[in-house]
C-alpha cells in the first residue's frame, strides 16, 4: 500500500502571509484579478533600474546563454578557459554530464557549482558564488562567506548494470548571473529578477519562478508589456489530476 505524505506548512514566504497567498492562487491555477493586481506592482517594463547583481531567471536557455555572455563581456578581466576531458567507452551511448563541456571564466563573474562538492559545509549542486582568483588548474570562488578552492572532478555515467559506460574530468562550475527557473527549483534566493519576456513551456514554472524569494518586495518581474503580464496570469491552468489530488489529500 502507497503512503502518500503531503507538506502543508510554509517556510520560505512564512513572513509574509499574502505574498504566499498570492503564490497558492498560481499553485492552483485560479488567479484571482486582487492577486494580478498585487503582482502587477512588482512588474518593471525595463530593467534599467533593476541591480545587475539580482540573479536573472530566465524560462530558455538561449536567454540564459545570451544574458551571461553579456555579462562577462561587461567584466574588463582577462579571461581563462577551463577544458573538460572525457573517456566515453561506447561511443553509440550518448552521454549528458552536469559539468560543462568548456567553460570561461574571469575574477568577477558570478558561478554556480553543478556538482555536490562538500555538502556538510553547503557546497551542493546550485550552490552560487563570485570567482575571486584563477589558478592553472583551479578557481577560488567566494561562497557562503567563505573563500573556497574549486578544483576539477571527476563525473561518471552509469548504465542498468551499474557500469561505467563514460566519464569526464573537469571543473564543476558553470556561469550564473543568470540561469533558466527550472535550475531554481528548490532554491532560495535573497533577490531575483524574472524575465517573462518569454512564456514558460508549462505553466508549473511561472508559480516556480516568483516562490524562489521570501519577501514580495524581493521579486522583481521584468516584461515589456504590463498587458502581455495580466494576460499571462489569466491563461495559467492547473491539470485537472493535480486539483483531485489536493481537493483528496489536503
Amino acid at each position: 500500500m502507497t503512503e502518500v505524505l503531503v507538506s502543508t506548512e510554509c517556510f520560505r514566504q512564512k513572513e509574509d502571509a499574502q505574498f504566499f497567498g498570492a503564490l497558492n492562487e498560481i499553485r492552483f491555477g485560479q488567479v484571482s484579478d486582487q492577486t494580478i493586481d498585487y503582482f502587477m506592482t512588482r512588474c518593471f517594463e525595463t530593467d534599467e533600474n533593476l541591480n545587475t547583481k539580482y540573479t536573472r531567471l530566465f524560462f530558455r536557455n538561449m536567454e540564459v546563454d545570451v544574458y551571461n555572455n553579456k555579462e562577462m563581456e561587461s567584466i574588463k578581466q582577462e579571461g581563462y578557459w577551463f577544458y573538460a576531458k572525457d573517456v566515453i567507452k561506447n561511443p553509440n551511448i550518448q552521454c549528458s554530464f552536469q559539468i560543462p563541456t568548456a567553460v570561461y571564466l574571469k575574477i568577477g563573474a558570478i558561478v554556480m557549482l553543478v556538482r555536490n562538492i562538500n555538502v556538510e559545509e553547503a557546497l551542493c549542486n546550485g550552490t552560487i558564488g563570485t570567482v575571486i582568483l584563477i589558478e592553472n588548474n583551479a578557481v577560488w570562488v567566494n561562497m557562503n562567506k567563505k573563500e573556497v578552492k574549486i578544483e576539477c572532478v571527476k563525473e561518471e555515467i552509469l548504465n542498468c548494470s551499474h557500469a561505467v559506460v563514460g566519464s569526464r574530468f573537469g571543473l564543476p562550475l558553470k556561469l550564473a548571473f543568470s540561469f533558466t527557473v527550472h535550475k531554481a527549483q528548490g532554491s532560495t534566493m535573497n533577490k531575483a529578477v524574472v524575465q517573462f519576456n518569454s512564456k514558460a513551456f508549462i505553466n508549473s514554472l511561472y508559480y516556480v519562478s516568483l516562490s524562489r524569494v521570501c519577501n514580495t518586495n524581493d521579486i522583481f518581474i521584468n516584461i515589456n508589456n504590463k498587458l502581455e503580464l495580466r494576460k499571462i496570469f489569466k491563461s495559467i491552468t492547473v491539470d485537472s489530476d493535480v486539483l483531485e489530488f489536493y481537493k483528496k489529500y489536503i
